[in-house]
């Protein structure tokens, strides 16, 4: 009996095989809203990128290293893409942006019992402000940094200024806006209102992936996931993302899929 029921070895030869997906790393960080290592789906930006590259037939691994640290993975070939980055001229030296996922909003934190008002980079000069290594501010600020005319005190760790912020260490902490109040929030759960920031803002751009530069897989990525991206945009995708975010309620948004736009 036992023999009638063993199939042919050419018969299971023929039998399809299920090919397991390609998994990608990407670096990121812990930056809440946008990407949050305390969830399972690693937050907002992580499911549009892993929902975008799915389609594509792409697993997406996420790596959660500092800022300046995936930069260094990246150019040693040990990431597929890091995000979400902006892209800065000095980032083009090295890697290759895609397409704009949201647009991410610097602004100035300061103590709510501190008197502050700017209108142009050369007004910081004479604050002590808070940064984080390997992220990027804007071109002017940028540039101010580099040429050592701020009073920075720089940390790998993205809650570090804003903690030095409160004790009164610091007079500024440029952040994404929404990113900011994310922390503050879980920093100071009792009470972060006696910590607010300028409506002005310091830069204003779209977040993005980050590939490597010169490097043919990786070109080829690029390709899908923009192809890819701007299929999720025409869905409505990416708009109820940006609203979502602005609205302080990212950890709701899903992403749709091509099979559920196909039911619409």
């Amino acid at each position: 009996m036992l023999a009638s029921l063993t199939l042919p070895v050419w018969l299971l030869l023929l039998a399809p095989v299920q090919a397991e997906p390609q998994t990608l790393r990407i670096g990121t960080g812990d930056w809440a809203p946008y990407v949050d290592q305390q969830r399972a789906d690693g937050g907002a930006l992580a499911r549009l990128v892993s929902a975008v590259f799915a389609e594509a037939g792409y697993r997406v691994e996420y790596i959660f290293h500092p800022w300046d640290r995936n930069v260094l993975m990246l150019q040693q070939g040990q990431l597929s893409a890091i995000m979400p980055y902006s892209c800065s001229p000095s980032r083009l030296n090295y890697g290759v942006c895609s397409d704009p996922l949201v647009r991410g909003e610097v602004v100035l934190f300061h103590r709510v019992d501190q008197a502050f008002d700017w209108q142009k980079v050369d007004d910081l000069f004479n604050y002590r402000i808070g940064t984080t290594l390997g992220y990027s501010y804007g071109p002017e600020f940028d540039e101010a940094l580099a040429g050592g005319r701020l009073m920075v005190q720089q940390s790998g760790k993205e809650d570090t200024s804003f903690r030095l912020l409160e004790l009164g260490r610091i007079d500024l902490h440029p952040q994404d806006r929404a990113v900011g109040y994310a922390m503050l929030r879980q920093l100071f759960p009792k009470d972060a209102s006696h910590i607010t920031h300028h409506p002005r803002y310091l830069n204003k751009e779209p977040l993005r992936l980050l590939f490597r530069k010169d490097d043919a897989e990786a070109a080829e990525l690029l390709r899908l996931f923009n192809a890819g991206l701007q299929a999720f945009a025409k869905r409505g995708d990416l708009e109820r993302l940006q609203q979502a975010l602005n609205s302080g309620n990212a950890d709701s948004w899903q992403p749709s899929t091509s099979h559920h736009v196909a039911q619409d």
